[in-house]
C-alpha cells in the first residue's frame, strides 16, 4: 500500500475526532460497560485472562477439635478479542474533482461509517442479555430457560422494575450504580408513568442515551437491543407467500428464477424454516435451488441493511428470528406459518457487569491506489474504518444482570 500524502494525513486527523464525537453521542455500551482488559489489551495480544477463586465457608469452632480444611481451585476466564469490524467505501477522484462540497460530503461519509460501526457494536453488546442468570418475565423473576414474555404498561411498570431492582439490590449490595436499557416505546411508557420526574425521553434521549433516573435505575434507550420472534410453519410455503421484516419482503416462488428476494417453496415445515434461517443469516448469498432449499441473494444495498444483525435458527419447523437492531417490522401472506410474540430483550444491572474491551476503536486507513475486481488500478481512494473489541461477561457478572423480556 502506498504511503499516506498529506492531504490523506489531514483528512484522517479530521475524521479521527469526528469519529470519537459521534461514538460518544450514539454508542450505549460505552456509557455501562466494564473496562478493565482494555489497558492490558490495547498493549496487544488477543486474549485478557482473569482467574478468579470461589469463595470458602464460616466454620463452627469447637475446643480441642480441628478445623477441616478447605481446599480452592482458581479457575481462568478470559476475553477474546476476536471482533474486527470494517467499514469501507471507495471515492473515485473525477466524482469528487466535481463535487463542490467535497468536505461535507466526505464528512457525510465518515458520519455514516462511525454510526454503522458504532451500531454494530451496540448490538453485540446486548445480545449479552443471554448471559444473565435471572430473567423477568410475565410469571416474575425466574431461572427457568423458556420465559414468557411480560407486557410494560403505566400500571405494571412501578412494580416490575422494582421487583428487578430488589433482586440486584439484594444480590450486589448496591456499592455501584445500576442501569436500565430500553428501546424508546418503553421509555416513553415509563415516562408516562414517571409524570411530574426529571424523566424526559424526547430531551434528553441524544445525551448518550441517558433520560433519567427511575425506581433507583440510570435510564438509558438505545434501538439496538435484541428482538425475538418466533415463525411456526405448519406445511410447505404456497408459491406468492410473502414474509417482510423491517420493510424487504421474501417471496416464495415454485422456481427460483433470478429476481432478487425469491425463496423457494420447499418440500416440507423443516426445510421451510431451515431455507429462511439461512436467508436471513446470510442475506447477500444465494442458495441453490433444490428440493429443501433456495433462494436468490439480495444485492440491494437497502435491503441488506434492512437484514443486518438477523441471527435465525430452526428446528423441526419452527424458525427462531433475533435481530440485534431492536424490535423488528414485521408482516406476512403466508399461508401455512404464523408468528408468536415479538419479545424485546431489556436489560437491568449493575454497572460494568458486561464487558467491552476496545484494541482499536474507529482506526481510519486510507488506500490510494485501490484495484476494481479485475486488478485495475482505480483513479481513486479507498476509504477504511476499522473497529476491533471483544466482549464478555465473566462469571461474576451472570448474577448482576438481568434479561427483562417485554411484549411488543
Amino acid at each position: 500500500m502506498a504511503a499516506l500524502n498529506s492531504f490523506s494525513t489531514m483528512i484522517e486527523e479530521a475524521f479521527s475526532l469526528g469519529f470519537g464525537a459521534v461514538l460518544k453521542k450514539i454508542l450505549v455500551a460505552d456509557k455501562i460497560r466494564g473496562t478493565e482488559a482494555d489497558s492490558a489489551l490495547k498493549a496487544g495480544g488477543d486474549t485478557y485472562n482473569r482467574p478468579y477463586i470461589p469463595r470458602g465457608l464460616t466454620q463452627t469452632y469447637s475446643d480441642g477439635t480441628g478445623v477441616t480444611k478447605q481446599s480452592f481451585t482458581a479457575t481462568n476466564e478470559t476475553l477474546a478479542l476476536d471482533q474486527k469490524k470494517v467499514y469501507n467505501f471507495i471515492l473515485d477522484y473525477t466524482d469528487l474533482r466535481q463535487q463542490k462540497r467535497r468536505g461535507a460530503l466526505l464528512a457525510k461519509l465518515a458520519t455514516d461509517a462511525m454510526e454503522e460501526l458504532a451500531t454494530v457494536v451496540d448490538g453485540d453488546f446486548f445480545y449479552r442479555y443471554q448471559d444473565a442468570d435471572t430473567k423477568y418475565g410475565s410469571g416474575g423473576l425466574t431461572n427457568s430457560a423458556t420465559v414468557a414474555p411480560w407486557t410494560l404498561s403505566t400500571s405494571t411498570a412501578l412494580g416490575g422494575f422494582g421487583t428487578v431492582m430488589a433482586y440486584l439490590l439484594n444480590h450486589t449490595g448496591g456499592l455501584k450504580s445500576n442501569f436500565l436499557v430500553v428501546d424508546p416505546f418503553h421509555a416513553d411508557i415509563i415516562e408516562n408513568t414517571a409524570i411530574g420526574n426529571t424523566f424526559n425521553v424526547a430531551d434528553k434521549t441524544f445525551k448518550n442515551g441517558y433520560v433519567g433516573n427511575f425506581k433507583g435505575y440510570k435510564v438509558y434507550v438505545s434501538n439496538n437491543l435484541t428482538s425475538e420472534v418466533v415463525l411456526t410453519f405448519s406445511d410447505v410455503g404456497v408459491a406468492t407467500d410473502t414474509l417482510t421484516i423491517n420493510g424487504t419482503t421474501l417471496t416464495w416462488i415454485a422456481t427460483l428464477g433470478t429476481t432478487e428476494g425469491n425463496v423457494h417453496v420447499c418440500d416440507s415445515a423443516t426445510n421451510e424454516a431451515a431455507n429462511i434461517a439461512a436467508v436471513l443469516n446470510a442475506p447477500a448469498t444465494s442458495i441453490a435451488e433444490a428440493a429443501g432449499t433456495g433462494y436468490v441473494a439480495f444485492t440491494d444495498q437497502e435491503n441488506l441493511h434492512n437484514l443486518s444483525g438477523m441471527v435465525a435458527s430452526s428446528a423441526a419447523g419452527v424458525l427462531t428470528i433475533k435481530c440485534k437492531r431492536g424490535r423488528m417490522a414485521l408482516a406476512e401472506t403466508l399461508t401455512n406459518a404464523a408468528f408468536g410474540t415479538q419479545t424485546v430483550h431489556a436489560i437491568a444491572g449493575e454497572q460494568g457487569a458486561i464487558n467491552l474491551a476496545y484494541q482499536e476503536k474507529g482506526k481510519y486507513f486510507v488506500n490510494t491506489s485501490p484495484t476494481d475486481s479485475s486488478g485495475n488500478t482505480l483513479l481513486a481512494k479507498e476509504h477504511n474504518y476499522l473497529t476491533m473489541y471483544g466482549i464478555k461477561t465473566f462469571d461474576d457478572g451472570d448474577a448482576r444482570i438481568i434479561d427483562i423480556q417485554i411484549a411488543v
